[in-house]
């Protein structure tokens, strides 16, 4: 198994967003590639085979539609034409064409009907073999419709999902290939969430562990360890305000 499925995040100093990833969570630098203004143009890094790709926010141009998120999701496709082709049929609003990239890749963008910002692309981010242990969380007003939309458009398969008293979708994982996402709909907890819609969610044994080293780097916790009736983790958030949420939890197959 190979992750094909990661966040992309955009911090305001990506240099020091890379040296606090590392620093605070265990991150290992895998590939860093400046800008011409001394940011940060890409950059991957890794934690054990999960792979995480990040930029500073001013080294994308005001034309590139990454420009305007904060966060996006990257899905390493091989059919990414085929794929382009489903997802422009099935009615998703394609903002970035599909090209051939400088660097090898053939890509392009899209944002969901809530938003949220995907790339697929044939460039396969490194990731290492390794049974994938970061996953990406995604915030809906309405689950139905995402799950829905997903599945018709990109792909996915519903794997697991919770439905709440009204029908509703509190809880659901969906899958493409080896990779998952989370999805969370409904009302958003401003005290967990904040302002993001989207989260990162790391697999590992043992997150009191974890937790004691991060808390001992300065992260700033949003929720110490806790236990469910499904697993046992805690969250948190980067020096940029987005959410993490770290636990023993894997998502259903």
């Amino acid at each position: 198994m190979t992750s094909n499925i990661f966040p992309a995040l955009r911090y305001r100093d990506g240099h020091a967003a890379i040296d606090w990833l590392v620093r605070t969570f265990g991150f290992e630098k895998q590939a860093v590639f400046d800008s011409p203004d001394g940011g940060v143009a890409h950059a991957q890094l890794r934690f054990g085979p999960g792979v995480l790709s990040l930029s500073s926010t001013q080294a994308t141009g005001p034309d590139n539609p990454w420009s305007g998120v904060r966060q996006g999701i990257y899905v390493h496709e091989k059919e990414v034409d085929a794929h382009h082709d489903r997802a422009r049929a099935a009615g998703a609003s394609v903002v970035s064409p599909l090209k051939d990239l400088d660097y090898g890749s053939r890509e392009y963008a899209v944002r969901d009907p809530e938003g949220h910002m995907w790339g697929f692309g044939t460039y396969d981010m490194q990731a290492p073999e390794g049974e994938p242990n970061i996953f990406v969380g995604l915030h809906y007003r309405d689950g139905r419709a995402a799950l829905a939309f997903l599945e018709r458009a990109f792909g996915f398969r519903n794997a697991f999902e919770v439905q709440g008293p009204d029908g509703g979708i509190l809880h659901a994982e969906m899958r493409l290939g080896d990779g998952a996402i989370m999805i969370d709909s409904g009302q958003r907890d401003p005290s967990a969430w904040g302002e993001n819609v989207q989260a990162i969610h790391v697999y590992l044994p043992d997150p009191d562990a974890h937790y004691a080293e991060a808390v001992a780097a300065g992260a700033p916790v949003t929720a110490p360890p806790f236990d469910t009736p499904w697993a046992r983790g805690y969250y948190t958030r980067d020096l940029d305000g987005f959410l993490w949420g770290f636990s023993n939890y894997k998502p259903r197959p």
